[in-house]
This record gives C-alpha cells, sequence and structure tokens, in this order.
C-alpha cells in the first residue's frame, strides 16, 4: 500500500513521491481510505453466479426448515405458468436435516417440473415431473452415470435426490439457456463481483451444457459479447472444462485434449483469457460426495465417489498437459488429492511445458504427509476460507472432530513454500473477498467453534492470497497483483486499513471503490 499512485493508460506508471512529481489530468482524494491492490477471486463461477440471481434461493439465511423450503417451492410455482420449471438453489441438508422429498415437492408444484440444486452444487433433487420431462420414470430410473448415484427409497422408487453425474439424468431436460441470457448472466455477475471489490476473477468451468447447470458449447462466446459490451466489468481467466474440449489422436495411441483451433492456456489478453482445462474428479464434503479415506460420520460405507476411475483420469490429464494445457483439478476428498498429487507426480517427469504449475481447486481434506509433496511439485492450491465461515459447522458433522482440522490447512501450505490463491467459489458461498479474508484469518464456523487454530493466518497472508497468489494461479504474477509501476491499475479501496484493523473487526470492512484499468467500476453510494 501506498500513499499516493499515478495512473497512465491503465497501468501503474509512479507510486509514492514519484507519483507526486508527476503532471495529472485528475486527482482523486480517498479521503482517508485504503488502496489495496485489486482483490482477485481465483475460483468464482461468474455465470452461474449470474444465473442464479434468478433462482429462486433456499440457503440459510431464509430456509430454516424443510417446511419453509416446501412453502418457498410452493409459492413460486403459484407464480409460474403451468409447465414451466421451478429452479432453487443453495439448500443445506446439513442444517435441514435431510434432502427434500420427491413426493412431497409433486405435491407442492402444481404439476410444474422441480430441480433445486444442493448448496454444495454437487447433489440436486428433482420431484416426479422433472423425471418424466427428462424421460425418466422415477419408479424406475436408468443406472446413473461413471461418478453418481441416484438415491432409491425402500420400495426401490427415486427419493429424487441425484448425486454427482446422475444430476445429468434430469439436468439434461431443463430449459435451454440462451446466449442472450448469458450475456445479460455475466453482466450483472460482473457488476456484484465489482461491488465486492473484485477487479479479477478466474471463472472455474465453462463449454460443459449438461455438466455444469446452465453451461452452453459457446460459454466462450458469450464472455466475449459482455466484453464488446461493456458488461464484463472484472478481468476474467476462464477455464474449460475438459468435458468441452476435443479428444484428437495426434499418432496411433497418443491423444490430446484441444480446445478450439488448438487455442491453450494463456491465450486471449489482459482482460478475457483462457487459463487452465478444468477436470472434475470429485465430489463436495458437504455433499458427502468428495472421496474420503475414511467412512463418513454416521453414514457407514460412505466415502465419497471418484467421477472417473483413476485410469481414465490419468489419461486425462496427461492429453490436457501434452496439448498445451496447465491443469486445474478440483479434489476436496484426502483421498482424491492423493490420487491427484500422485498422477501429477508422474506427469512432472515427462510434462514438456515450460511452466508446470498445476492447481489443485479446492484442495479441502488434506492429509498433513501430504503437503510436502505437494509443495515439491510447485503445486498451486485453490482453497476457499469463506466455506468456513459458512459451512464450517457442516464439516464437523461429515467428518468428526478428528478429521476436521485438517480442512483447508492454508497455514500449514503457506509454511511448505506454496502460494495459496484466495478464491470463494461463488454462488456456492456468497464471494465475499473481504469475509474470505476475516475468514482465513479467523477461521470461526457459523456456530462459534474454530476450525483449526493452528491454521489460522495473518492479515497480510490472507491479503496476499487474495492478490499475489490469485495472480499466480493465474500464471499474471508479471503484470497484476501488487501496487508498482508497469502492473495494471487495478485497486480495491477500502473503508479503512486491513492491516491496521482488529482482527475481531476485519469482517466490518467495507468496500468504497473498484478500479480496473484505471476506470471506476463500482463506488459506493453517499
Amino acid at each position: 500500500m501506498t500513499d499516493q499512485i499515478a495512473v497512465s493508460g491503465g497501468r501503474i506508471v509512479a507510486i509514492g513521491e514519484a507519483a507526486a512529481d508527476l503532471p495529472a489530468r485528475e486527482t482523486v482524494d480517498l479521503g482517508g481510505a485504503t488502496a489495496v491492490p485489486g482483490l482477485n477471486d481465483a475460483h468464482f463461477h461468474l455465470s452461474y453466479f449470474g444465473r442464479q440471481l434468478e433462482s429462486l434461493y433456499l440457503g440459510p439465511g431464509r430456509i430454516a426448515s424443510l417446511d419453509d423450503l416446501y412453502a418457498a417451492v410452493e409459492a413460486r410455482a403459484q407464480l409460474l405458468p403451468p409447465g414451466d420449471w421451478v429452479l432453487g438453489h443453495g439448500y443445506y441438508s446439513l442444517d435441514l436435516g435431510a434432502h427434500p422429498d420427491r413426493h412431497e415437492l409433486d405435491r407442492r408444484s402444481g404439476g410444474r417440473p422441480v430441480f433445486l440444486a444442493h448448496q454444495c452444487g454437487h447433489l440436486a433433487v428433482a420431484n416426479s415431473a422433472a423425471f418424466w420431462a427428462a424421460g425418466v420414470d422415477p419408479d424406475r430410473p436408468e443406472e446413473a452415470p461413471v461418478g453418481g448415484e441416484v438415491a432409491f427409497d425402500n420400495a426401490g422408487s427415486a427419493t429424487g435426490l441425484l448425486v454427482e453425474t446422475a444430476r445429468e439424468l434430469v439436468a439434461r431436460a431443463l430449459p435451454e439457456i440462451t446466449l442472450a441470457q448469458q450475456v445479460t448472466a455475466i453482466g450483472a455477475a460482473s457488476s456484484a463481483a465489482a461491488a465486492m471489490g473484485l477487479t479479477s476473477v478466474s471463472e472455474p468451468g465453462i463449454c460443459a451444457p449438461g455438466v455444469l447447470p446452465g453451461s452452453r458449447h459457446d460459454d466462450l462466446r458469450a464472455f466475449q459479447l459482455a466484453r464488446v459490451a461493456g458488461t464484463l466489468n472484472v478481468r476474467a481467466t476462464v477455464m474449460p472444462l475438459i468435458d468441452g474440449l476435443q479428444r484428437i489422436e495426434e499418432s496411433p495411441g497418443v491423444w490430446t485434449r484441444a480446445g478450439g483451433l488448438g487455442a491453450a492456456t494463456g491465450f486471449g489478453d489482459e482482460w478475457l483469457r483462457l487459463g487452465p482445462v478444468k477436470i472434475i474428479a470429485d465430489g463436495s464434503l458437504s455433499g458427502r460426495s468428495a472421496f474420503v479415506r475414511e467412512d463418513y460420520e454416521h453414514e457407514p460405507g460412505n466415502r465419497g465417489l471418484l467421477q472417473h476411475r483413476p485410469d481414465t483420469l490419468r489419461a486425462m490429464m496427461y492429453e490436457a498437459d501434452r496439448a498445451g494445457w496447465q491443469l486445474a483439478i478440483h479434489a476436496m476428498g484426502d483421498a482424491t488429492s492423493e490420487l491427484v498429487v500422485e498422477i501429477l507426480e508422474e506427469l512432472a517427469t515427462i510434462t514438456t511445458l515450460a511452466d508446470f504449475r498445476p492447481r489443485i481447486e479446492h484442495f479441502s481434506l488434506v492429509d498433513p504427509k501430504l503437503v510436502a509433496r505437494a509443495a515439491a511439485l510447485g503445486l498451486v492450491p485453490v482453497p476457499q476460507s469463506r466455506f468456513i465461515g459458512q459451512f464450517g459447522h457442516g464439516y464437523r458433522r461429515c467428518l468428526g472432530d478428528h478429521r476436521v482440522d485438517q480442512v483447508f490447512p492454508i497455514q500449514s501450505l503457506i509454511a511448505a513454500g506454496m502460494y495459496p490463491a484466495g478464491s470463494s467459489d461463488a454462488p456456492i458461498s456468497d464471494g465475499d473477498p473481504v469475509q474470505g479474508i476475516a475468514d482465513m484469518v479467523r477461521r470461526i464456523a457459523p456456530d462459534g467453534r474454530v476450525i483449526a487454530p493452528a491454521e489460522r493466518v495473518s492479515v497480510e497472508q490472507a491479503l496476499l492470497a487474495y492478490t499475489r497468489g490469485s495472480a499466480w494461479a493465474e500464471g499474471t504474477e508479471s503484470w497484476k497483483g501488487r501496487l508498482i509501476p508497469g502492473h495494471v491499475a487495478d485497486f480495491t479501496v477500502l473503508d479503512r486499513d486491513p492491516l491496521a484493523s482488529p482482527v475481531e473487526e476485519l469482517a466490518e470492512i467495507r468496500v468504497r471503490a473498484t478500479v480496473v484499468g484505471g476506470e471506476i467500476t463500482f463506488t459506493q453510494p453517499a
């Protein structure tokens, strides 16, 4: 942080006394507020966040019981024409005590199809009309794809709960998102992100309809159109899901995963660029579908799921690396993370990439013995500290006291020499980076209990994660993430200095303004 910043052509040209000596066309007085490097969320589903703004929110803060949820679904259904879908998101089964039931949703929806996404984004519940809309008999549903499960009652009928890849059985029938709607969603989410103080985000998963809710094959085109229209006002690094890439045989038995026209990581400009390719290896902890070493608490035999067989996962990673992609592997369970690190150790010996910088998205439950191996690889961990502040009590219920202290071990990652990125996984969490920084420092769950106090970090370390750490994860650290001459003029203006604020008051810090490339994208109304 500095007292003066000179900006020209979208870049910082001088700071401190050197800035004061330059002639200025315009001077902005921050009035005692504090400018920090632009906050950067390394895992923020921008388009999904925008679409969820129009969906029925069923999460904590609004829904306290299943009765509340059913009433909300019924009220929304009554506002819709016959046959329209009731779409909801955010329900948290760990607070509600159970998942919604298909038959009760039938009774409340007036014959309309219902599809409700769980808070974690890896589970969903559908009613009978939704199953039938997808051509599936809910009393005799087809077999779930590899990496998924359909939940059944004692009579052998579907309860409505669809786990991981099984969501595709019904999601394929959801109303298609048009290109124009996608562009609008990106713009709306960009405005919301700027109001949170974000200047950059990484969008973790595009071009994968049927896998990610509401995704389209031409998602990248939607981002381009939003940029042309001037509504994409955060810098976006977008990650295609591997499912959306072409599998090309370059020579007998040698395959690569190529994007359109052969583009790969790094293609684009400072506003919109291709990032890593994303591969989803397992599920979520709160959904009890992440692949773990020990059974989930109170669910004997349930250790979650791998979304791909190990040999398939290995082949995907090798093919993407061969095609020039940085890897970003979604891994939440400790068993999954160990498998991914093992494959990366093999791949590191043969990769031809000049900058082998693999990411693990989430890296949620981590065996302490794995940390040193991950650090030796140069692995980039992308954890979500905001999950602790919003859902930490659920992790204790899922994992028990003996494992919960291994959740998001950020201080251990830093001590091992890694550079964790700051991220939220919005809209799974609320996406607020200031709250994310506070959660990284305090680690207090909603029930008031601290999760792994030894893994608390300093305010400076948390701020670095949301700036330089996220730039490192993107591979943009040479021009983004610091307030120094030559870097882009991206900064977030806060109403007080976080480094001088009591830890207990971090969550009270407010964003006064957001600046990207020297242009104001958000100002707090007077």
